[in-house]
C-alpha cells in the first residue's frame, strides 16, 4: 500500500465516523449557523465515542479537517475563514425549547489554536452533555460524510431533522414551524417561492448525496394558504443504491 492509498483510507475512516445527537437537540433548537459552521460542529461531535462518560477536549489539525471536508485548495485564506468560523461558533448562543421552558446554550466553552502547528483544541459546552453523551434512546446517528457532502446550510439542517424522523418513515410539519426550524421566518413568505428556492433544492441535494430519500408527499391548505406539509423518509438500502451513493459522495469530496 502506497502513501496515497493509506491517506485515502484514513480520510474515509474519518468521514464515516458517526455523529450522534439527541433528537431533542435536533428538533427543538433555534439557531443560525453557516454550512461551514455546521460541518465543523458535526466533525467535533463525531469525535465523541460511545464509551465516553463526559465531554472531552477535542484536538485536531485544522488542515487535517480541511482534507476530511474535501477542501482541496488549502491556503491562507481557507485557514483564516475556518478560524473565523470557529470563533463565530464559539460566540453564538442558541435556545432549546423543552415544554414551556427555553434554555440558552453555547456550543463551546473554549477554543484554542496553536499558531505553529495549527492544532485546534475545542471544549464542547458541559451543558450539552445530556444531549451528546451516553445516549440510550430517542437519538439519531449518521455518518459524518452525509453532511460534509451538502453545500446548503438548509440541506444540512433539514437532513438532520429528517434523520430524526426516519424511524417513523414520515414527518408532518406546519409551514411556519418549518420556517422557524431552519431560520427562514423572514424570507420567502410565499410558499411557492419557499418551495422553489429552499425546499426543493434542499431535498434534491439530500436525495443525491446522503443516505436518505425524501419526498414531499402532500400539502394541506388552511383557507387559501398551504399550512401543513407531509414528507416521506426512506433510508437507502441495497447494493446498487449504496454504490451509487458512494460514487456521488466521492466525486463531491474528492473532485
Amino acid at each position: 500500500m502506497d502513501k496515497e492509498q493509506y491517506k485515502q483510507i484514513e480520510l474515509n475512516k474519518e468521514r464515516t465516523e458517526l455523529v450522534v445527537k439527541s433528537n431533542e437537540i435536533i428538533r427543538n433548537i433555534r439557531y443560525s449557523l453557516s454550512a461551514t459552521e455546521m460541518k465543523i460542529l458535526a466533525y467535533v461531535i463525531s469525535k465523541i465515542v460511545a464509551e465516553d462518560k463526559e465531554l472531552k477536549k477535542v484536538r485536531f489539525r485544522l488542515y487535517d479537517y480541511m482534507e476530511v471536508a474535501g477542501l482541496t485548495k488549502i491556503g491562507g485564506s481557507d485557514y483564516r475563514r475556518l478560524k473565523k468560523s470557529i470563533q463565530e461558533l464559539r460566540d453564538k448562543s442558541w435556545w432549546i425549547k423543552e415544554g414551556n421552558t427555553e434554555t440558552l446554550f453555547a456550543w463551546f466553552d473554549t477554543a484554542k489554536i496553536d499558531k505553529n502547528t495549527k492544532e485546534v483544541e475545542l471544549t464542547l459546552s458541559e451543558s450539552l452533555t445530556p444531549y451528546l453523551v451516553q445516549l440510550k434512546s430517542n437519538f439519531s446517528k449518521y455518518e459524518l460524510i452525509n453532511v460534509l457532502c451538502l453545500k446548503s446550510k438548509y440541506s444540512i439542517r433539514l437532513y438532520e431533522i429528517f434523520k430524526s424522523y426516519l424511524w417513523l418513515g414520515k414527518w408532518e410539519v406546519k409551514v411556519e414551524d418549518l420556517r422557524t426550524l431552519i431560520n427562514m421566518s423572514d424570507r420567502y413568505k410565499d410558499f411557492t417561492e419557499f418551495k422553489r428556492n429552499i425546499l426543493n433544492p434542499s431535498i434534491k441535494e439530500i436525495n443525491k448525496y446522503t443516505d436518505l430519500t425524501v419526498e414531499l408527499t402532500d400539502t394541506i391548505k388552511s383557507g387559501r394558504s398551504i399550512d401543513l406539509l407531509k414528507f416521506s423518509i426512506i433510508e437507502k438500502k441495497g447494493v446498487q443504491l449504496t454504490l451509487d451513493l458512494l460514487l456521488e459522495q466521492d466525486k463531491r469530496l474528492n473532485g
